[in-house]
């Protein structure tokens, strides 16, 4: 809503004008005053877009209010009236700017015809302010997206060097939002917003959704560890409400630069790995006092079920994982008893050695000597040992790893038009998901989900050059079934909308 501030000594000329302000049905915050003086203390605390004043005002001319209002508000629109019909007056308005000059007795219809006037450039100029924050915002989001995915700062700055980019330095830590399922591209954006900034409560922020898994919040002037992390809490219960499914969020380490983007994406990426072993723990990284407590680790039989599962997965990052986890809460378990001790490491080396080409006599030796060790360290290694063959034999019995890739890759192909998610690939290769995903990265440099999303753009574009299809229906044919959703990865990803690509392109 705009506001008006109506000026002259006359009560009823104000009372005039109101009148007429609600008959023709402006929606204007009104604000009055009765002489010149007045109304610029008047303007000076509470603002204007519209001033309306009389010409010859007691204590301050109209047209001094008028020129010194212009100063704190270079786009107020001005509208003098006046019953001095003279030129000097009309001439004095005009370089001032005044939208009209309107001459005593208001005319109504000429007062709403001004006023329209009036309104018209404010909604115009506003229409541009907006497009512009629009496109810087998605100017934004499309560098901080090629720097969490490697891109160079200095490269940036060489294809962007019309645009200032010093706002990436501002950038002090990040933090990782993601499901397990596609709730991003279900869910409005602004939802999520909303819901952030009633966390942060003014603390300056970007957030950026990258696919429909993940979506990364941007933090400037960080204080402490434990204030990101107090936050970060809170931040994930509402996400987790908002979405009505839990929501996991990694912090990063504090970054140093542009060029650190990428790295703490990563480490924050990373550290969701540890989701497979910890139950009801939804912020990570988890911190060294809580990762070392017995309370913390997933019981004797879950660790147990986890390793037996890596082996049949053929997992080995997944069984390393779980083992050490088990060893790790029993090295200091003081309160255990060395037999029951010595009873869950025979349990955890009867699901080894079913991954090992070895007899049943030689499984019961590794027992034998479990229960016989005097120092938990001499199991640990026992226990260590046995795991390192296992390793070794998973990695012989697994096909080679860009093989697998290969294969992964060439479903994406075929069936980048349907829902596709790390647990569906999983499923359909035989993998844990969470040793596809390490996988996936450290054979081809980037997360799943961002290769998905990379195809799905590429296919998207292909279609926009090479058919007339509708918009909407290419959105569906590559995988999407928010439109909004995709012409906003769209952009962030070509920096353009598809409207835009097409147009430009022929």
């Amino acid at each position: 809503m705009y506001r008006i501030l109506i000026a002259d000594d006359e009560k009823d000329e104000r009372e005039a004008v109101k009148f007429l302000l609600k008959k023709y049905k402006f929606e204007l915050d009104i604000v009055e005053s009765e002489n010149g003086h007045d109304a610029l203390q008047k303007a000076k605390k509470q603002g204007t877009d519209i001033l309306l004043t009389d010409v010859r005002m007691p204590f301050l001319l109209g047209t001094e209010l008028a020129s010194q209002t212009r100063e704190l508000y270079p786009n107020v629109q001005i509208i003098f009236f006046s019953g001095y019909n003279d030129f000097p007056y009309v001439k004095k308005a005009l370089t001032l700017g005044a939208v009209d000059y309107i001459l005593k007795p208001i005319n109504p219809e000429e007062l709403r015809k001004v006023l329209e006037k009036a309104i018209q450039k404010l909604n115009a100029r506003k229409q541009i302010i907006m497009q512009k924050q629009f496109a810087a915002a998605y100017l934004q989001n499309h560098v901080l997206s090629r720097l969490l995915y490697g891109a160079k700062a200095e490269m940036l700055c060489s294809e962007y060097r019309d645009i200032d980019l010093a706002f990436l330095e501002k950038f002090k830590q990040l933090l990782l939002l993601q499901f397990d399922n596609p709730i991003f591209g279900s869910i409005p954006q602004d939802h999520f917003e909303k819901s952030i900034a009633g966390v942060l409560r003014g603390w300056p922020h970007h957030f950026l959704n990258l696919n429909t898994y993940q979506s990364v919040l941007f933090l400037q002037d960080t204080e402490t560890d434990s204030s990101v992390a107090a936050m970060a809490q809170i931040l994930q219960k509402q996400i987790s409400a908002d979405a009505g499914e839990p929501c996991y969020i990694s912090i990063s380490s504090p970054l140093t630069g542009a060029d650190s983007i990428a790295a703490a994406y990563a480490q924050a990426e990373k550290a969701l790995d540890d989701r497979f072993f910890f139950r009801n723990c939804y912020v990570y990284p988890i911190p060294d006092k809580i990762s070392t407590s017995l309370e913390s680790y997933e019981d004797d039989d879950a660790l147990l079920r986890s390793a037996a599962d890596a082996i049949r997965f053929k997992d080995s990052y997944s069984l390393q994982k779980s083992v050490n986890m088990l060893l790790t809460k029993y090295q200091h378990k003081r309160n255990q008893s060395h037999i029951n001790v010595s009873y869950i490491l025979s349990q955890l080396a009867t699901i080894l050695y079913s991954a090992l080409p070895a007899d049943k006599e030689d499984l019961q030796v590794v027992i034998e000597r479990l229960y016989f060790c005097q120092y938990f360290e001499e199991s640990k290694a026992l226990i260590l040992d046995v795991t390192k063959r296992v390793v070794a034999t998973l990695a012989a019995d697994t096909e080679s790893t860009g093989h697998t890739i290969r294969m992964i890759k060439q479903f994406i192909q075929n069936h980048y038009g349907e829902e596709l998610s790390l647990s569906r690939l999983a499923k359909q290769f035989y993998l844990s998901p969470h040793y596809l995903s390490d996988l996936f990265i450290s054979e081809t440099g980037c997360g799943i989900n961002k290769y998905i999303k990379t195809m799905r753009m590429e296919k998207a574009k292909e279609q926009l050059l090479n058919t007339n299809e509708k918009i909407q229906d290419i959105c569906k044919s590559v995988g999407y079934t928010n439109f909004s959703y995709f012409c906003r990865s769209f952009r962030e990803t070509f920096g353009q909308t598809p409207e835009s690509y097409r147009q430009s392109a022929h």
